[in-house]
């Protein structure tokens, strides 16, 4: 099995609020995350802020994983200013992440949609920003100067664009190959050096994506955010990271139930071996799987809205699976997806 080694500290705690840590220390900002984060993705509006509120306050989150793309941050926004106002939390004792969203891909387009998410956010800076998809969609408008997004906003879809929405594959129809990867880089390395982000990342991207961005950035890729989880290791990208001092964070890491119906795949909850090794250290199917991405070394962002999962989720430093639990977990890889861009948009980013 595979262990980021440069990455992982070994001095685990007992106690869910001494989460360990993961460094970044690209360029002159050095900065640690803790490993188990909250995801945001799919958190329903009306539910998320609570659930923010709660991940902080009582679970201890301090690593919050958000997305303009989830059309959530103003309410994410809203939850943060309050635990701020109260005294709650400070800033500075929070990272929190947020992506660059795939149809605003144009370096005229990159830093006004950065400065929308600071606006939903209600934030100053991000701690870390990542490219979303390294795929470019074409244009969706909307009003920079509000918060929150229009109710027929669909960034996912481009929807409201009648080239899209009138053509006969509108999945690739969307994308836009005018802007390459490079340029979208550059503007975002652009919003370090304005302060308004403290590092840049990318998300769902092969080896080759990183090593292409490695030939030409000024500003290294701190992070790399991929779906990761006991069907989907990805120990090749992992080794890759860590040879390039690059950090991981597995989303998904508990598979994707709502996904397991079109893609065709099994429950990774529901795996037998999973299942095993939690009955024998007393605890659940998820806190194995997190505790097995921490203990490789990556962070983890597993999403919940419930305050007793999410207690759950947390609390995976007071046992370890050891070397067995470990090559059992190895072998049930099976480089599975649950998101598949292929099928959406014909580019098979993971698959041949």
């Amino acid at each position: 099995f595979f262990v980021l080694s440069c990455f992982y500290d070994r001095s685990f705690r007992s106690t869910m609020s001494e989460i360990p840590s993961l460094s970044l220390s690209t360029n002159a900002t050095a900065t640690s995350f803790p490993q188990v984060g909250l995801g945001t993705w799919k958190a329903e509006p009306g539910v998320v802020g609570e659930a923010v509120k709660n991940a902080i306050v009582v679970a201890g989150y301090r690593h919050i994983d958000c997305a303009s793309n989830y059309l959530n941050e103003a309410e994410v926004g809203d939850a943060l200013e309050t635990l701020f106002e109260e005294g709650a939390i400070k800033r500075e004792d929070l990272f929190i992440t947020g992506k660059l969203n795939n149809p605003y891909h144009h370096k005229e387009h990159v830093l006004p949609h950065l400065q929308k998410s600071l606006m939903d956010l209600k934030l100053d800076y991000l701690d870390l920003w990542l490219m979303h998809w390294p795929v470019a969609f074409k244009y969706v408008p909307y009003d920079g100067t509000k918060r929150g997004f229009h109710e027929s906003y669909d960034p996912d879809n481009c929807s409201e664009l009648e080239e899209v929405a009138n053509a006969e594959n509108p999945g690739t129809a969307k994308i836009d190959n005018t802007v390459s990867i490079r340029d979208t880089w550059e503007a975002m390395e652009a919003c370090v050096e304005a302060g308004l982000v403290k590092h840049i990342g990318l998300s769902n991207v092969p080896a080759i994506v990183v090593h292409d961005v490695l030939t030409y950035a000024k500003v290294k890729p701190a992070v790399i955010q991929n779906e990761m989880h006991p069907y989907c290791q990805q120990p090749a990208l992992c080794a890759y990271a860590t040879k390039n001092g690059i950090a991981l964070t597995a989303y998904s890491p508990l598979g994707t139930a709502s996904n397991a119906s079109w893609t065709g795949g099994d429950r990774l909850l529901d795996d037998a071996v999973l299942n095993g090794i939690a009955k024998k250290h007393n605890k659940t199917a998820a806190q194995v799987c997190i505790r097995w991405a921490v203990q490789r070394g990556t962070s983890v962002i597993p999403k919940s809205t419930h305050p007793d999962r999410q207690l759950q989720n947390i609390s995976v430093m007071d046992f370890e699976l050891d070397s067995e639990d470990m090559e059992k977990i190895a072998t049930l890889d099976r480089n599975f997806h649950y998101l598949r861009p292929n099928d959406w948009y014909g580019i098979p980013l993971f698959t041949s």
